[in-house]
């Protein structure tokens, strides 16, 4: 496993780096290698070996400085390298054997006093949870003091502890104390980590029953936590670009963000809106134009439309898909199709503004909304559809005529004056749209 692998380079690096270097250092190394023995994972000593030299744990050392028969094979392995039979490796490139502390071979050399004697007076096994404890808070200490090589730690602890608590062999019966593991997944549990974790995540092949390693219950909860808002922020990040590269009518590059979205109702909705943005802004340009192939086609964009229509969405949510695909509809040209969809929709709003109680607030919506009513009809039919009149002068059930729109307006001008601009703009709009009709 690469990023087991991985933990034990970065925990290496990170008790190598501390200052001071923990007086378990050697007790550390000793320990991460013997997890990782435990696993499918290659040798990986060299990859820090300047570290694990420096800790005292690793002494390279001549053939001809071991002990028979130990010098005989490893002079025999210098040309290819290999492993001694003692699991002590002869690295072929520098000639030289590792040989590691708590090994066989170091045991008998530090018998003959062929390698230092140890800083420790006995090197300890440490568990796992022994291990992140003397490990976590160093690498804290280093990403709060600006060493990103400590979030690559954390991440990694964060991710692979509970594969090591399956390997110690760890269940409800013989777990460590839950006070030591809330401290250590306070440690773990920052965005930093997090990051590097979710990097590595695709590596992870634990599955550990939680009924079984109940004292790791809670172990997940801050990553989810953390993921939830991550995905949260990064939707707002894509619909933001989404509508920005509409605005430059760079559409191929705004369907990239919005098919980035994590979530599939938003992704739909908002490569609908490019489709629509797009085939709305090739109508202004030279004939032949043509759509980035990657964007949906209108009809696309309408069945889209019609399967975010049809679901139980937030209301707000809800308008918004049924406008585009009304909007849609007049952009296919189905103006029947687009007249009836209209009537459907001014049905439902007729219907909900009467439960409004009786007042200027519901003056305005009715206004509002009958304005809203002519205004559709004389923008999404052309002047040259033949009931285009007929179908505005008369009317809709439930809402005033024009006159009656701009006689109340007149009326409430005095009564409102706060809403003065806006009655007026109103009964221009009436003016605009009578004037039509003559």
């Amino acid at each position: 496993m690469h990023a087991i692998e991985s933990l034990v380079e970065y925990s290496v690096i990170t008790v190598a780096t501390a200052s001071p270097v923990p007086p378990l250092a050697q007790s550390i190394c000793y320990s991460l290698y013997h997890f990782q023995d435990q696993l499918d994972c290659g040798y990986t000593v060299l990859r820090v070996r300047d570290e694990l030299e420096q800790l005292g744990f690793l002494s390279l050392l001549q053939p001809e400085q071991l002990p028979e028969p130990e010098c005989g094979e490893a002079r025999r392995l210098v040309a290819e390298g290999g492993f001694l039979k003692g699991g002590t490796y002869v690295d072929r490139h520098s000639g030289k054997c590792c040989v590691t502390a708590g090994s066989a071979l170091w045991k008998k050399l530090l018998d003959m006093g062929g390698v230092p004697a140890s800083s420790e007076m006995e090197l300890h096994l440490l568990d796992p949870l022994e291990l992140a404890e003397q490990i976590v808070p160093l690498a804290s200490k280093a990403l709060a003091g600006g060493d990103k090589r400590g979030a690559d730690t954390l991440g990694h602890w964060y991710a692979f502890f509970p594969l090591l608590c399956v390997v110690e062999g760890w269940d409800d019966e013989n777990a460590p104390e839950p006070q030591r593991i809330q401290a250590l997944l306070r440690l773990l549990a920052v965005p930093e980590a997090f990051e590097v974790a979710e990097a590595c995540g695709e590596e992870m092949d634990v599955d550990y029953e939680e009924e079984e390693m109940s004292f790791l219950a809670a172990w997940e909860v801050p990553y989810k936590q953390w993921k939830e808002q991550q995905v949260s922020l990064y939707l707002e990040f894509c619909k933001r670009m989404v509508y920005e590269f509409i605005g430059k009518h760079d559409f191929a590059e705004a369907d990239h963000f919005a098919s980035r979205m994590k979530d599939e109702l938003s992704r739909l909705l908002h490569r609908c809106v490019v489709g629509y943005a797009c085939h709305q802004w090739l109508k202004t340009q030279e004939p032949g134009t043509l759509p980035p192939s990657c964007l949906l086609s209108l009809l696309e964009v309408k069945e889209g439309f019609e399967r975010l229509s049809g679901l139980p969405l937030p209301e707000q949510e809800l308008a918004t898909c049924r406008i585009y695909l009304l909007q849609t509809i007049v952009l296919l040209g189905d103006y029947p199709a687009a007249i009836e969809m209209q009537q459907a929709l001014f049905t439902e709003a007729v219907g909900k503004l009467e439960q409004y109680p009786e007042g200027e607030t519901k003056q305005m919506q009715q206004i509002s909304l009958a304005i809203s009513y002519y205004q559709m009809l004389n923008t999404n039919l052309p002047d040259d559809y033949p009931s285009k009149k007929e179908w505005m002068r008369k009317g809709f059930p439930g809402l005033m005529g024009l006159s009656d729109v701009k006689r109340i307006c007149g009326e409430l001008l005095p009564e409102m004056p706060q809403m003065a601009d806006t009655l007026q703009e109103y009964m221009e709009q009436c003016d605009t749209l009578t004037q039509y009709l003559k």
